[in-house]
């Protein structure tokens, strides 16, 4: 184990991840490399869950309440049909990178805290998967610790479908923190 590759989403199990990932670095003086794919895909609620997303400001706070606040008209059938994961009162771009640029701030100086440094990749701005797929293979990443579930409030499933989906198709080791 030489690169560890951590995508994070600043969710309770992603800090996990990421606490696993440093001990790992620790044992086998491994480098890690942080990823942050931007949020498009969680309704406000979810993006205020983060731990301590007031740190990201209270500007982005404010906005998220106010789109959660905002009523909106139920999907049709249709929409259902087409994109069932449709985001109803999506979060704008700048808000979803200050975010971002806040989860790699947090992992940075935890990595910090232990000792390490840490490199924080470029924000990713596609599917969650294919990002995180992608940037293990540019950056010759030989494991991939992430959480098993991130922000999502569905239990419907054992395991995340985008650590499912990562798992599937990166060609390295995985590991996945619950």
């Amino acid at each position: 184990m030489q690169s560890i590759l951590v995508p994070t989403d600043g969710s309770e199990a992603a800090e996990k991840a990421f606490g696993v990932a440093l001990d790992l670095a620790l044992q086998h003086g491994a480098t890690i490399k942080v990823l942050h794919v931007l949020l498009r895909n969680k309704e406000p609620g979810e993006l205020l869950r983060l731990p301590e997303v007031s740190v990201a400001g209270q500007e982005v706070v404010r906005e998220l309440k106010r789109l959660e606040e905002m009523p909106v008209a139920p999907p049709s059938v249709e929409q259902i049909m087409t994109n069932p994961d449709a985001v109803l009162r999506p979060a704008s771009e700048l808000v979803l990178r200050m975010i971002g640029a806040h989860v790699l701030k947090r992992a940075s100086a935890r990595a910090a805290e232990r000792g390490l440094d840490i490199e924080l990749l470029e924000l990713a701005d596609s599917a969650p998967a294919h990002a995180i797929v992608s940037a293990a293979a540019a950056e010759g990443a030989d494991t991939i610790v992430m959480g098993m579930r991130g922000l999502s409030l569905s239990d419907m499933a054992i395991i995340g479908s985008v650590s499912q989906e990562v798992c599937r198709t990166a060609a390295c080791t995985c590991i996945v923190v619950h």
